[in-house]
């Protein structure tokens, strides 16, 4: 069980189910979850990880990772830019939210930590250097940043470190 045993920890969406009836109040993760998720796994796109009420009745959250890449001449200088390949090695968090029912109970960031622990579990097997984040909103910026991400120099993406 994850944060303090109310929802369990997160695992991969079971071939053929669905976040039906999933709202966290933003749209673009609310319209991805309801047509996307299904298929991320299918089409090779996302693995799509959920953490579901202690009861198993209804998805609580979820996360989506997939292999990524940024582009060097992107990046306006820094630590991500140094010492790189031409297409520098990432990995994305392309999905985070939590169900309006259960926010503010610390889900996100039991999410997020086991987003960060797959990917340097992934960063320490392939290489990867940092993973990757395009925040939905001012808030999910602010969220991240409270967890160690900076901005991607010249960009409105986030990353962070997963080689020091």
């Amino acid at each position: 069980m994850g944060v303090e045993g109310r929802f369990t920890k997160p695992e991969q969406l079971a071939d053929g189910a669905t976040l039906a009836g999933f709202h966290s109040g933003l749209s673009v993760v609310d319209s991805w979850a309801a047509g996307h998720a299904h298929l991320a796994k299918k089409r090779g796109s996302a693995v799509v990880y959920v953490s579901y009420t202690a009861d198993l009745s209804l998805a609580a959250g979820f996360y989506t990772l997939s292999t990524h890449a940024v582009e060097r001449a992107s990046v306006a200088g820094g630590w991500l830019k140094r010492n790189v390949p031409e297409q520098v090695p990432a990995i994305l968090l392309g999905m985070l939210g939590v169900d309006e029912r259960f926010q503010g109970q610390g889900l996100g960031s039991a999410l997020l930590a086991d987003a960060i622990a797959k990917s340097l579990t992934i960063a320490d097997s392939i290489g990867t250097k940092a993973m990757i984040v395009d925040p939905a909103s001012e808030s999910a910026r602010s969220f991240y940043e409270a967890h160690g991400f900076a901005l991607v120099p010249g960009s409105q993406r986030m990353y962070l470190p997963l080689k020091l």
